[in-house]
């Protein structure tokens, strides 16, 4: 489909999206998603010094759900390469070459993720728990890989994008000849024990990484990013007051709902000196299992001004915010901000936040180094 966003400003955004990524990957192809958009963006080289002069600011990234590719810069500028930009997303111009240089380039940023602590953790956690490899892949598989390889893949993933969303200032973009895919993709997150390949390279001594996980969620999770800004929006949110100021345990506390197709995972996460371990998991504990002392009406006023301005802020600057676009329906704020009430958010902070059914990872502990 194609969506046409209107932009506040002379700025323009034009992204295209392929549903599938790491869902559509199978054994001896983690990491491949990844791999295939570094390959993806060979074909634009020869426009480098163009897009320069142009002032066009143009990327693409891989999620767990999606590939996206995007042009940002002045809208007479982005007009002018919307049509030669879908034209080459649509083939797959790399050399043997090309394909050995850049699959050595991603795994030198394979490398660099496990170099650290938290973000290892979290890699190592994602694969034992869910027997799931992110984007970053598997060193082995990416190694492994062949040429072939990604000429399949192409044809899998890139083969129609999902969607095109347009965000200018004037006219609508319009591509009668644009075909789109409509991908019924299901990777469901289930709780294991998996035993799988994990990367236990580096020893990070002094500090332990904490990740508390909640069980999967299946819906309502607008409200659960809602609730995650009441607990550890800015310095004085509840995580922390009670974790950081009073009792300077951590430096800092994240508390996000990470999603997988339309599904969601909690997750609070830190680090803290070895010794503080026990502490910080109290000072979470204490937090979330009394809602009556932290989730309260002042606290749910600023959260939701806080949206409002935020919604506010991204209307004027859309050209570069179009995740609730790309995302599924049912994940954007934005979308409950008129019927969200402190009644509702309790109602689903008993459904998602019970402590006693939370998993609680330590990487000491969990991955003997």
């Amino acid at each position: 489909m194609i969506i046409n966003l209107k932009s506040e400003t002379e700025l323009s955004g034009f992204y295209v999206v392929y549903e599938g990524s790491t869902n559509l990957e199978k054994k001896g192809w983690f990491g491949i998603s990844h791999l295939m958009e570094h390959l993806m963006c060979k074909n634009f080289d020869h426009l480098q010094e163009d897009f320069d002069r142009d002032g066009i600011d143009w990327n693409a990234y891989t999620s767990s759900n999606e590939i996206v590719f995007y042009l940002t810069g002045l809208e007479d500028k982005v007009n002018k390469w919307k049509g030669e930009f879908m034209d080459l997303l649509g083939e797959f111009n790399v050399t043997k070459e090309q394909f050995e240089n850049e699959r050595n380039i991603v795994l030198e940023e394979y490398m660099d993720c496990f170099n650290d602590q938290t973000q290892t953790h979290m890699l190592n956690l994602s694969r034992k728990l869910f027997n799931d490899y992110d984007p970053i892949g598997l060193k082995e598989d990416l190694e492994n890989l062949k040429y072939m390889d990604c000429l399949n893949f192409f044809e899998l993933q890139y083969s129609k994008p999902s969607k095109v969303i347009n965000v200018s200032k004037g006219k609508g973009y319009k591509n009668p000849t644009l075909d789109f895919a409509e991908r019924t993709i299901v990777k469901d997150l289930v709780f294991g024990n998996h035993k799988v390949d994990l990367e236990l390279g580096n020893e990070f001594k002094d500090k332990t990484s904490i990740a508390i996980l909640s069980p999967v969620i299946t819906e309502d999770f607008a409200y659960v990013h809602f609730i995650n800004a009441m607990l550890s929006l800015g310095l004085k949110s509840p995580l922390y007051q009670e974790i950081r100021e009073k009792k300077g345990l951590v430096y800092y506390v994240h508390c996000y709902q990470s999603r997988m197709n339309n599904q969601g995972l909690n997750t609070i996460s830190t680090q803290t000196s070895n010794k503080n371990y026990n502490a910080v998991v109290e000072a979470v504990k204490e937090v979330i299992t009394n809602p009556s002392k932290f989730l309260t009406k002042e606290r749910f006023d600023l959260v939701k001004d806080y949206y409002k301005v935020r919604m506010e802020k991204d209307e004027i600057l859309r050209y570069k915010n179009v995740n609730q676009w790309i995302n599924p329906k049912g994940w954007s704020v934005y979308d409950i901000l008129d019927e969200v009430n402190l009644k509702k958010i309790k109602e689903v902070y008993k459904k998602y936040y019970n402590f006693d059914n939370f998993y609680i990872s330590n990487d000491k502990k969990e991955f003997k180094q």
